[in-house]
């Protein structure tokens, strides 16, 4: 529980490791169709 504190600690600090996070999620998500859709996994 303390390390959430710490964590939300943190956003407020800087905004843009939310940012940063989810944009790297949404680029993740996105690259993971593609190679699905390709047949890149095998």
């Amino acid at each position: 529980m303390n390390d959430l504190k710490e964590l939300g600690k943190l956003m407020k600090e800087h905004p843009i490791v939310i940012v940063v996070t989810l944009a790297g999620v949404v680029v993740g998500a996105i690259l993971g169709v593609i190679a699905f859709y390709q047949g890149w996994l095998g």
